[in-house]
């Protein structure tokens, strides 16, 4: 071996407090030579396990620069070493299991897809290496590298599988049919939640997953190609350098600039005569909606509110993309209104701690809200004879079940209101 390598390999071999920024220099520009050395290491990793020299940190460095150089051939090797035991892999790689992970098996990915799954279905394998494994196949999916078709069974498998399998690997699996846009599998996801299988502090409730899917961003699952320096360096395993460190000062900073966005005033927009009506008929304001009268949730909080509070409700299809769903894809121009109205009630809205909202106001939005919902849900399933909230949520609900809205209303409004008589009569009769 070329003595410069040999020495750059052995400067890596053990732990330092600087990164090893010359040596990884050499190594990456001596990939058939540095190979053998790195795979070696993975390999003396997987034989001794914790009986490893804890100073010993090649085999760790050989995981991110084997990826780098794409070394496919070395990917049985490093299947092996994830594989391992929860405190084994853990003693080994520590934070690398969630950090760099899946983009170290992507990158080194030989086309061995059984393999994949099978780590996945193996319980001894640890949850996060698990989880990783399916956002590798996630990211096989979008490349066209893995069918639709079998991928989506194999989801299935795991879903209706009456093994189970852990919280973070189903909540791993709720995030890939979102960002890999599977919306014929919302039932599978309903289920995942309808069985309390997801963390919901990790992504959310179910409606934040429904925005999800109708969300396309750059971003995928695994970067690919990579630079092992630039994933490694900044890590807080190594010095760095004083002006790269952060201080209290740069986080108060920060959060008074967040704490300034989240309190700056809405502002309000005043409609004239001759503008355009913005119920959105075409017509000037003075001809359509200037003299009709309000209703409630006319007035509840202005358009421009709306829109804010509206801002991650999936994007109508104004000028299509290839490839892309939307919701009016699967969903008439009706239930996306009264689920808009849903929506603006009942979906969370991140407003900091110290300028929370008086409990009367949240109550009255949901009540008037939820309110107008009622009414248009009420005309339809008289329109339509739809018997059961069943048979609703079937054909037409989209981020919240009926009874899941339908509690809430009857406990935002006053029992001596007539709504709440008309209200909890429909609760109980179409709940069958």
């Amino acid at each position: 071996m070329n003595e410069t390598v040999q020495k750059a390999i052995e400067q890596i071999t053990y732990r330092s407090r600087i990164f090893p920024e010359e040596p990884f220099r050499i190594i990456s520009e001596n990939r058939e030579l540095a190979i053998p050395k790195l795979r070696a290491a993975v390999e003396k990793a997987v034989r001794e396990g914790e009986d490893l020299d804890e100073e010993y940190q090649m085999h760790f460095y050989a995981l991110h620069l084997l990826a780098q150089f794409q070394a496919r051939e070395c990917f049985p090797q490093i299947m092996e070493l994830v594989s391992l035991p929860e405190d084994t892999l853990d003693y080994l790689i520590g934070d690398a299991v969630t950090a760099s992970l899946s983009d170290i098996l992507y990158n080194t990915y030989n086309g061995d897809l059984e393999l994949l799954k099978r780590t996945v279905d193996n319980p001894e394998v640890d949850d996060y290496v698990r989880s990783g494994i399916l956002r590798v196949m996630g990211q096989l999916y979008l490349d066209g590298s893995l069918e639709k078709k079998d991928f989506q069974e194999y989801i299935r498998q795991i879903v209706y599988g009456k093994e189970e399998i852990g919280a973070y690997i189903y909540t791993g699996l709720a995030s890939v049919i979102c960002e890999c846009h599977f919306a014929d599998m919302l039932p599978e996801l309903r289920r995942l939640y309808d069985d309390m299988r997801i963390e919901e502090d990790v992504i959310g409730g179910y409606d934040s997953c429904i925005d999800w899917m109708f969300q396309y961003k750059e971003e995928a699952f695994c970067r690919s190609p990579i630079r092992a320096a630039d994933m490694l360096r900044g890590w807080a395993m190594f010095e760095q350098p004083a002006h790269e460190k952060g201080s209290g000062k740069d986080l108060e900073k920060v959060l008074r600039a967040v704490a300034a966005q989240q309190n700056r005033p809405v502002p309000k927009v005043k409609i004239g005569r001759n503008d355009p009506c913005p119920c959105g008929s075409g017509k000037k304001y003075k001809q359509c909606c200037l003299n009709k009268p309000k209703k409630p949730v006319d007035t509840i909080e202005s358009e421009t509110e709306k829109k804010k509070w509206l801002e991650h409700y999936p994007e109508a299809a104004k000028e299509r993309k290839k490839g892309r769903i939307y919701l009016e894809d699967l969903f008439d121009a009706e239930s996306i209104e009264i689920d808009r109205l849903l929506y603006l009630a009942l979906m969370h809205r991140a407003i900091p701690i110290w300028n929370r909202e008086p409990e009367e106001v949240v109550r009255n939005r949901k009540r008037v809200y939820l309110s107008e919902a009622f009414e248009r849900f009420a005309e339809r399933t008289e329109r339509e004879q739809i018997q059961t909230l069943q048979q609703y949520d079937e054909k037409y609900t989209i981020h919240y079940l009926c009874e899941e809205w339908l509690s809430v209303l009857l406990d935002v409004l006053d029992e001596k209101e007539p709504l709440y008589e008309r209200v909890s009569a429909c609760y109980d009769e179409m709940r069958g």
